[in-house]
């Protein structure tokens, strides 16, 4: 449930990321922007999935309580797994 809890806190914060990023944006230059909405869908979605699965339970009930934690935590998470995702979605 507490993964549910921040999987869109996840999925906004990468997207967020995504924007800012210099390898995004050269990666996508040349996509129309529909094909680069649907692509940031489905990396962030990816990242969502993946972000949270070695995060102890304990963690995350601490994240659902503060928003120190739970800001740490996304950043960690996206920063984990946002690499792979891109990587499975560019390709």
């Amino acid at each position: 449930m507490t993964q549910r809890t921040l999987k869109p806190v996840i999925e906004y914060q990468c997207a967020k990321e995504l924007k800012a990023s210099k390898f995004w944006t050269a990666s996508t230059y040349f996509m129309q922007d529909k094909n680069k909405a649907e692509l940031e869908q489905n990396v962030c979605s990816c990242v969502g999935e993946h972000a949270l699965k070695d995060i102890p339970a304990s963690t995350l009930l601490k994240a659902t309580l503060d928003e120190e934690v739970k800001s740490k935590l996304t950043q960690q998470a996206i920063a984990n797994s946002l690499k792979g995702c891109m990587t499975e979605f560019l390709k």
